[in-house]
């Protein structure tokens, strides 16, 4: 797929069919630019933080060695990946292949604004699940699309979760279940392909088995729903100018 328009409508059949598209046709730059954010960051926290280099595999992780990792992943995995990806979904609707560096350096440069506007959200969110778990639910769809806030309508602080919000009004339940369809589209061949390390490294009792296959699944499963994400986001602006018009 080359040269397509971002800025239309789509339903849940040409969100699936466009994302896996650009996804597929730039594969390789894709997994390049996943690999080179996931991998460090996962050998910094998971593997010498916590230890999974050298130590043992553990079956049932505290509370902290869990929340951790995905705290991170929250605040700088997903947010940079999103902020590749939009850089090169970009270059490829307007039928130039995405290049690699250009796009790291795009990500990285965007990083500061997003990292922002993402904490903010966090720490709603957060609030939201601690006080009813529904309110942290409901806000986590509205601020979902923040770094494409701030990528592409050059949002930033609280005015980039205002942008998502204001787009998601009207369409929460649409926007939720578009979005729990993407992350099980994700999640689902994540668990087969992490599940063989997993047993390697209980067999073999060394958490780096268990490490690379959590590094190998979120390096493979992380630009499609980045990509999926984006894709929604322009869906979302093109409709909310359609009701405003």
């Amino acid at each position: 797929m080359s040269g397509f328009e971002l800025a239309r409508p789509r339903d849940i059949s040409a969100l699936f069919a466009d994302a896996l598209g650009v996804y597929r046709r730039h594969l390789g730059s894709f997994l390049a630019l996943s690999a080179a954010i996931v991998v460090p960051v996962h050998l910094v926290v998971d593997g010498i933080g916590l230890e999974e280099l050298t130590g043992p595999y553990d079956s049932s992780p505290s509370v902290a060695e869990t929340a951790l990792p995905t705290a991170v992943s929250f605040l700088v995995v997903a947010p940079l990946i999103s902020a590749v990806c939009i850089h090169a979904i970009h270059a490829s609707a307007a039928e130039t292949p995405p290049r690699a560096r250009e796009a790291l350096q795009s990500g990285l440069d965007a990083f500061a604004p997003i990292f922002l506007a993402v904490v903010l959200a966090g720490i709603g969110i957060s609030i939201g699940l601690v006080l009813l778990v529904v309110p942290g639910v409901f806000l986590a769809v509205r601020w979902y699309f923040v770094p494409q806030a701030v990528m592409v309508d050059g949002a930033r602080g609280a005015r980039a979760l205002k942008r998502s919000g204001d787009l998601v009004r009207g369409q929460w339940w649409r926007t939720f279940g578009l979005l729990v369809a993407a992350n099980l589209a994700a999640v689902i061949p994540g668990v087969v392909l992490v599940t063989p390390f997993d047993a390697i490294a209980s067999s073999a009792d060394r958490a780096v088995w268990s490490l690379v296959g959590t590094v190998a699944t979120e390096t493979i499963t992380a630009p499609f729903v980045a990509l999926f994400s984006t894709l929604l986001y322009y869906d979302l602006r093109t409709r909310s100018r359609g009701a405003l018009a």
